[in-house]
């Protein structure tokens, strides 16, 4: 603390990005604010890009959101594709994580299981319309931030944005009120922009979003002391930008990074002497030190990229960035290879690129191919100079916790766990134990290591039942069933699922769960009998009627199992239209079976149960060749492996049998 009369004052929000209630300092962007809010309107998809660092969540969050009246729009909270939550993961059914994760946060009061088994098209089929005074429909006004992240990270996601982007077409085709705003970096543009089936429905909702011009900046220094005892010097603040724009040898150096510049101003206030209301050019010189702070900002960035990809080894990242992106005092473009990168892994490029450190520019020899150089040229003289102190990790447990969830969802499960630990290492609340637990299970549970998950899963269920979490410990429970399904433990699965249905009654998720368990432990008819309860208080339980399909299925109750396939609407996913196909092939209809099988083999090359379908389906084309190798395939996929019941009769198929 400063010592300043207002303690609770801050002005300036840092490294983090601007929240909804942060408007009354965001500062700079009312332009930029209002042509978004007016493309979002008149446009059914508008597509907002920039670089990273150039303040697009912030934008949206606190400069377009504020501008619509919700009385005359219906407004979803900003939406993200990637999952945030310790919900224990292997207690939902089988679902799209980017659909899911859309849609918690549109929804975050709904259940979890409930949202997992939707899509876009049937979430706003089920929300209720609006309309204004006069009776007219309104708008419904969805946003997606961070969009890149549908196509960053391990390709085994690939077919989930694939049908996350058919889903959407088909929510905007069937709902002509609904406009989704698209917030995504500019590298990543290109996958939205060029998409056919967005062309019909993308005309002119476009807008580029750079760094901040010299006076939008003065605006961002200045405006958040308005109406506080506190004030900037005119020279003060010409000071500040003068020292962020750099010395004027590049074009870009003019433009000031919005990142940059909340670091600076969020230094120069923390350090002024608790008496200092008039903020003067000796102020800016003595407490905000641009190039210190700056320094300071690159050396916690380096530290922390290499901490998390290179065991630490900071000299050797920084001597990388020396070495490639700089050349002659200037920064230099280098190629992005598939996985390497001039020696170094991709997944260290993208943690600078979040960082800000780097920033992608393509199309550098008039092409796709991908290029990154430094984000701007003030780094060239940052990252050649010599490291200062040495930096200490000091990320809380609620930090640690959202790198190893970021670290998950790429697929770096030793990081995940490791970050995860150190997040339990450092807490003392019980309840973030609890989350770290179940976290910990996720993390075991993806990685097939389902002894180790259920372990997490039953103490995470112990330290929520201390806090009288009672559906917290169901749903906890419902996922060491699940697990146990996995090992092949049928009868103790079974258990965990009721007592998790004990604790949860109305979670008709779980009861599906119960079915699917029923049916890998040959219980057939106990395990219709649940689905059939589950459909007579909600005949179109999308869960309920998949699960009861593929049983059906393998009852060679074909009749049956397609009525349920045709109640499930246009099937999309792809683990369901491969089962879809193996009733086809098995009601006779083989050129439309494989044709299905084709379309499901694009996307989905290492999912057990899809692949051995496929299996099925060439088996019963008579291919008894590429039947064996695909039952094979399917008994080595890894996202997802397949059940041990369906595991045993890919054995049979892949012998020739």
């Amino acid at each position: 603390m400063t010592g300043r009369d207002q303690p609770t004052l801050e002005p300036y929000v840092g490294l983090r990005a601007f929240r909804r209630q942060d408007s009354g300092k965001f500062f700079g962007r009312a332009r930029e604010a209002h042509e978004v809010c007016d493309l979002w309107r008149s446009n059914q998809i508008t597509v907002l890009s920039g670089p990273s660092g150039a303040g697009k969540t912030s934008l949206l969050n606190a400069g377009v959101m504020p501008l619509l009246d919700p009385s005359q729009n219906d407004i979803l909270p900003v939406g993200r594709v990637s999952v945030t939550s310790t919900f224990p993961r292997a207690a939902l059914p089988e679902h799209n994580p980017h659909v899911y994760a859309l849609l918690s946060s549109w929804s975050p009061g709904e259940r979890p299981s409930r949202l997992a088994s939707l899509t876009l098209e049937r979430f706003f089929r089920r929300r209720p319309p609006r309309q204004d005074r006069y009776g007219d429909p309104v708008l419904r006004l969805a946003s997606i931030d961070q969009a890149e992240e549908l196509f960053l990270g391990n390709h085994r996601r690939t077919p989930y944005h694939e049908w996350f982007l058919d889903q959407l077409v088909t929510a905007l085709s069937t709902d002509p009120d609904l406009r989704v705003l698209i917030s995504i970096r500019n590298d990543q543009a290109g996958a939205i922009l060029r998409d056919e089936r967005l062309l019909d429905v993308m005309t002119k909702g476009r807008f580029t979003l750079g760094a901040l011009e010299p006076p939008a900046a003065t605006q961002a220094i200045v405006g958040p002391l308005t109406g506080t005892p506190y004030s900037f010097d005119d020279a003060a603040a010409q000071r500040l930008i003068d020292d962020l724009s750099g010395d004027g040898t590049a074009p870009e150096s003019k433009a000031i990074e919005p990142v940059q510049l909340q670091v600076v101003c969020t230094v120069l206030w923390d350090s002024l002497p608790p008496d200092v209301t008039h903020i003067t050019t000796d102020h800016v010189i003595r407490y905000a030190n641009v190039r210190k702070s700056l320094e300071k900002f690159v050396d916690q960035t380096i530290a922390e990229v290499a901490r998390d990809h290179l065991d630490g080894d900071t000299a050797r990242l920084r001597a990388w960035l020396r070495d490639n992106f700089i050349a002659d005092s200037a920064k230099t473009p280098v190629y992005r290879g598939e996985t390497m990168t001039a020696g170094i892994p991709n997944d260290v490029v993208a943690a600078l690129v979040d960082h800000h450190i780097l920033t992608p520019r393509p199309g550098v020899t008039g092409d796709d191919a991908q290029w990154y150089e430094l984000s701007h040229e003030s780094l060239v003289r940052l990252i050649r100079a010599e490291a200062g102190d040495v930096v200490v990790d000091s990320r809380t447990a609620q930090q640690l916790l959202h790198t190893a969830q970021h670290a998950l969802r790429e697929g770096d499960f030793a990081r995940a766990r490791r970050d995860a630990r150190d997040a339990f290492d450092r807490t003392d609340s019980s309840r973030l134990k609890a989350e770290i637990e179940s976290f910990l299970g996720d993390v075991a549970f993806q990685d097939a290591r389902y002894a180790t998950a259920i372990d997490h899963y039953r103490e995470a269920a112990a330290l929520f039942d201390v806090h009288g979490r009672t559906e917290s410990v169901g749903r906890l429970l419902a996922a060491s069933g699940r697990a146990r399904r996995a090992l092949g433990e049928t009868r103790r699965a079974i258990q965990d699922i009721k007592s998790a249905i004990q604790r949860v009654p109305d979670d008709q998720g779980i009861r599906i769960e119960l079915a699917w368990t029923y049916w890998h432990g040959r219980h057939d008819d106990n395990a219709l009998k649940t689905l059939d309860r589950v459909l007579d208080d909600d005949p179109t339980s999308w869960p309920a009627l998949r699960a009861r399909a593929e049983i059906l299925l393998h009852l060679h109750r074909v009749d049956e199992a397609l009525l349920d396939f045709s109640r499930l609407g246009p099937i999309r996913e792809p683990w369901v239209r491969a089962a879809y196909a193996y009733a086809l092939a098995l009601r006779g209809d083989i050129d439309e079976a494989r044709n299905e099988i084709t379309i499901v083999r694009a996307t989905t090359m290492e999912h057990g149960p899809a692949l051995l379908y496929a299996a099925l389906v060439e088996q019963q084309a008579g291919n008894a060749a590429e039947a064996a190798d695909l039952a094979a395939a399917a008994m080595a996929a890894k996202a997802p492996p397949l059940p041990v019941h369906l595991h045993r009769l890919a054995e049979r198929w892949a012998d020739g049998q």
